[in-house]
């Protein structure tokens, strides 16, 4: 993917899952899946299947999308509808409301059936949300009503919740666009998550600044300020660490006090 280009310049698909609980490694499974493919803001297509988790339905989980046991007894095991759903993701962007879970869901489910995880472009709607809004909570419904999406009343269904989450989407797009985040490579820095293809566009980075720290060079920095804006500044890098699950770049600014930017928020480097 050339990451130079707009966002929107790729098909889109907007993934939503319905699962039996949060943990997919302690043996949680998906029981819905819900995707809307979209190019040029009009759905070009649909993908949409309930599935046999192979387990029992816990009555928490029920309570949240009622989906029952009897729903899924005839319903395909995730093995029988995978290849049909990576076929459908190939060569889009996928965007998710909190992907990490959703990615960490099927990746999880793609193991247990001897298949590599998924390497796409993912964005994550939610940190999205979180950067351009200011709201108490940050759920899909509370986001949808801040911005007057309708929410109907089949919250927590996958194909529903999909829809709702594109119109979110939709509208965060246009905020950001007038702070000039448009190009899939902003996208993938700020609002990607901690799968292969970011880790790999991360690397890319990490190594230029490793390079900068060893000549002692100067660079030219725009990134992604606290104040919601991007902002561009001349540096001297000084070195890389991690805390947290996060990067951060450690520099001389124009300021007095060496500083720090998480790396993600850094969008472009160039030497002086």
């Amino acid at each position: 993917m050339d990451l130079s280009r707009r966002l929107e310049d790729y098909p889109l698909v907007i993934l939503d899952l319905e699962t039996t609980g949060l943990n997919a490694v302690l043996g949680d499974a998906i029981c819905e899946i819900g995707a809307l493919k979209v190019k040029d803001r009009k759905v070009i297509d649909k993908f949409h299947s309930l599935v046999n988790p192979q387990r029992s339905m816990p009555p928490e989980a029920y309570q949240v999308h009622k989906i029952s046991e009897a729903d899924l007894k005839q319903a395909p095991s995730f093995e029988q509808v995978a290849a049909e759903l990576v076929n459908f993701l190939n060569g889009c962007v996928l965007c998710a409301y909190n992907v990490e879970f959703d990615l960490g869901f099927i990746d999880q489910s793609l193991k247990k059936i001897n298949q590599k995880p998924l390497a796409v472009a993912a964005v994550d709607i939610l940190i999205m949300a979180r950067d351009v809004l200011t709201l108490p909570r940050y759920n899909l419904e509370a986001v949808a009503r801040s911005l007057g999406i309708d929410c109907g009343v089949n919250l927590h269904r996958a194909l529903d919740d999909a829809l709702i989450a594109y119109q979110v989407f939709t509208k965060l797009i246009d905020s950001l666009k007038s702070k000039n985040i448009e190009s899939l490579e902003d996208y993938i820095s700020l609002y990607s998550c901690n799968n292969q293809f970011y880790r790999a566009k991360e690397d890319v980075k990490i190594e230029a600044l490793k390079t900068a720290i060893d000549k002692n060079l100067r660079l030219e920095i725009k990134y992604f300020s606290s104040h919601k804006d991007i902002r561009s500044e001349q540096i001297v890098p000084l070195r890389i660490f991690e805390e947290g699950r996060f990067y951060y770049l450690l520099y001389q600014g124009q300021a007095e006090a060496a500083r720090r930017l998480r790396l993600r928020k850094l969008l472009d480097i160039q030497p002086v």
